[in-house]
């Protein structure tokens, strides 16, 4: 097989792993194998880490600092940029991650309509993890039969990771409404919206929402 093609499969390979790719964030869905240290990298922008399923990392930096990483299935980090290091998958599975990269600089948080900000309305569904200059990040989860109270996702979009699968319903505020069926593991991206969510299927429903100022 000549370079040129190897290059080429290569490449093809690691596209895979970019679920959602605009002018706001890249999405990838990333499988670390275990005990395959990376080679030596950076990260040039912030992320947020969604991890699904449980693991252990061992990131040895370049200025000798190693940082052990112990992660449960479900559990989200704030990843912000940094020097150069090598990662490492040091348990006994592959450990499955959704990586979502920022591309734009930190902004002034959007202004909410307190009576439809999720957050706000609905605190008992809708945990706040965390929040800083470029995101909002918090859990959100829906018994099976229940519909979410109408909200309205402010800033520049939204990126949605699924813990769980959903057959559901989505209605709009204008009245409209399109079937969601969504697998575990899967991820979603919109602009600005206002909507509700209706779990029609037997099992509860548990999301990451990620808000991107």
């Amino acid at each position: 097989m000549s370079s040129l093609l190897l290059g080429l499969l290569l490449a093809l390979a690691a596209d895979d792993r970019v679920k959602i790719d605009n002018d706001s964030v890249r999405v990838l869905n990333v499988v670390d194998e275990p005990h395959h240290p990376s080679a030596l990298h950076r990260h040039e922008v912030n992320r947020v880490m969604v991890y699904l399923n449980a693991g252990d990392l061992t990131v040895r930096y370049q200025d000798g600092h190693v940082d052990e990483q112990h992660w449960k299935a479900g559990q989200v980090a704030w990843s912000p940029a940094g020097g150069l290091h090598i990662s490492e998958n040091v348990g006994a599975n592959p450990l499955h991650i959704i990586e979502i990269e920022l591309k734009k600089p930190a902004s002034k948080a959007p202004v909410r309509n307190p009576t439809l900000d999720p957050v706000a309305i609905d605190p008992a569904h809708n945990i706040l993890l965390f929040e800083n200059a470029q995101v909002r990040v918090f859990r959100s989860w829906r018994e099976p039969g229940a519909t979410e109270m109408m909200h309205e996702h402010a800033g520049t979009g939204r990126v949605g990771v699924f813990l769980t699968g959903l057959n559901g319903t989505v209605k709009l505020a204008d009245g409209s409404s399109s079937a969601l069926r969504v697998n575990a593991g899967d991820v979603s991206w919109s602009g600005p919206v206002t909507h509700a969510t209706t779990n029609l299927g037997p099992d509860k429903l548990e999301m990451i929402v990620v808000e991107v100022y």
